[in-house]
C-alpha cells in the first residue's frame, strides 16, 4: 500500500517547555487546540503560553489527535480534490502542448517519443503519474509550497532535436507577435539564431559528455550517469521525466525571495556547487532535485506555447538565468574549460535563448537554480 500523502507528519516536540513548543502547537492544533492547550496551562485569557507548568509530549499528542479527528477528513478530501485536479488538468495541458510543439509522435496509435537508443517510449498515463506523486511522503507539503505545475519531459529525445523544435517555436511566436517577456513586453529576436548553443551542445547527450544527476561536481567522482545509461536502467517512467515545478519559474535575486509554507525560495547569487549541496543537505528542500537541459527546453517550449512568454529573462534584473544542476559537463575536450554546469536563459542582448555553461564554483548575482519534485 502506498503511504498516505494527505496526512501531514507530526513534528517532533523540542521538549516540554510550553514556550519552546508554542509554534508547533499553533501549527499543529489550530485555534481550537491552542485554546485547550492554554486551558491545560491554567490560563484561558492570554494567547501566549505561560512558563511555570510543563506539558508532556503525550498530552500534546492527545490534543493533536482530538483536534485532527474533527478536521482531518475535511482537509484530506479538500487536498485530494486539489491534487487530482492539478494533476489531471496539468496532464491534459501538457499533452496538448507537447503535441502542438512536435515534441511527441504517434506510432501504432500510441503517443510517445523515439529516444536516442532508437526505442519508442509511450507517454505515461495520468493514473501512473498520480500514483507516483502519491508515493512521495511530503507531497502535500510540497504542493502547499507551490509545486503544483506538472511538467512531462520527453527526456529520451535527443537534445539537438528538442533544441531545433524549440527554435522553430520561438520563430513562429515572433511571426505572430507573441514572443513576450514575463511583463508582457514584446521581445526582439535574432531570426537567424533563435537559440545559441555553446559548442557541440546538441550531441553531448549522445556522446556521453553530458552527465545527469551527479552527486557532486567532481569530474573524477561525480557518480552521475549518461543518458544512454539512464535509458537502459530500470525507471519509474522509462524515457521521461515527470516533475512538479512551481507555477512561476522566476528565480528571485538575492534578498528578493519569499517564504511559503516554511520554505524559503531559492535565490540567485550562489554557485552550482552550493545549490547542489543545499538540495542534498537542507531538509527544507527534501525530495527536490535539479533540472536538466531537457527539462528546461520542455519548460521553455510549453510555457511559450501556453502563455506566449519566455523564461529566465534575466537582463531586466527581475529574474535569473538557471543553473541546471541536475546535469554536469566534466569533460573539457569540447568546452572552454572543464568542470562546467549548464546555464540556460533568455538573453535580450543577443535576442535569443541561450544554452551556455558556467564553472561549477563560480557565482553571479544574475544566476540561480530551479528545482523540481520528481
Amino acid at each position: 500500500m502506498l503511504p498516505n500523502p494527505f496526512q501531514k507528519p507530526l513534528p517532533e516536540f523540542k521538549d516540554t517547555d510550553p514556550l519552546k513548543n508554542r509554534e508547533i502547537v499553533r501549527e499543529l492544533l489550530g485555534p481550537e487546540g491552542v485554546h485547550k492547550y492554554r486551558k491545560i496551562l491554567g490560563d484561558t485569557s492570554d494567547p501566549t503560553p505561560k512558563q511555570g507548568k510543563e506539558v508532556s509530549k503525550e498530552e500534546l499528542l492527545a490534543l493533536a489527535a482530538e483536534a485532527r479527528s474533527k478536521t482531518d477528513h475535511l482537509s484530506q478530501d479538500a487536498f485530494r480534490n486539489f491534487f487530482e485536479k492539478h494533476i489531471e488538468d496539468g496532464y491534459d495541458s501538457q499533452i496538448k502542448s507537447l503535441q502542438e510543439i512536435n515534441f511527441l509522435e504517434t506510432k501504432d496509435g500510441k503517443r510517445g517519443i523515439t529516444a536516442i537508443d532508437k526505442k519508442f517510449y509511450e507517454i505515461p498515463s495520468v493514473d501512473a503519474i498520480k500514483d507516483h506523486f502519491r508515493s512521495i511522503p511530503n507531497i502535500r507539503l510540497k504542493m502547499n509550497q507551490g509545486f503544483t505545475r506538472l511538467l512531462i519531459v520527453p527526456f529520451g529525445s535527443s537534445l539537438n532535436s528538442l533544441r531545433e523544435k524549440t527554435g522553430e517555436l520561438i520563430k513562429k511566436h515572433k511571426q505572430e507577435n507573441k514572443l513576450l517577456a514575463e511583463d508582457g513586453t514584446e521581445l526582439e529576436l535574432n531570426k537567424d539564431e533563435p537559440i545559441y548553443a555553446l559548442g557541440a551542445y546538441g550531441n553531448t547527450d549522445k556522446s556521453g559528455t553530458l552527465i545527469y544527476y551527479p552527486e557532486r561536481f567532481d569530474r573524477n567522482n561525480h557518480n552521475g550517469r549518461t543518458k544512454t545509461e539512464l535509458l537502459s536502467a530500470a525507471a519509474i517512467f522509462p524515457g521521461y521525466h515527470i516533475l512538479l515545478i512551481q507555477e512561476n519559474p522566476i528565480i528571485p535575486r538575492k534578498g528578493k525571495g519569499t517564504a511559503r509554507a516554511g520554505r524559503e525560495q531559492i535565490e540567485g547569487g550562489m554557485s552550482p556547487r552550493e545549490y547542489l549541496e543545499l538540495l542534498k543537505t537542507d531538509p527544507t528542500y527534501s525530495n527536490e532535485q535539479g533540472m536538466t537541459p531537457e527539462d528546461w527546453l520542455t519548460l521553455f517550449a510549453t510555457n511559450l506555447n501556453q502563455k506566449n512568454k519566455v523564461i529566465n529573462d534575466w537582463q531586466p534584473h527581475g529574474d535569473c538565468s538557471s543553473y541546471l544542476i541536475g546535469s554536469y559537463l566534466p569533460d573539457p575536450h569540447n568546452w572552454v574549460s572543464s568542470d562546467h554546469v549548464p546555464n540556460f536563459s533568455w538573453r535580450r542582448d543577443g535576442k535569443l535563448a541561450s544554452m551556455d555553461s558556467h564553472y561549477s564554483g563560480e557565482t553571479f548575482e544574475n544566476s540561480g537554480a530551479t528545482s523540481a519534485v520528481g
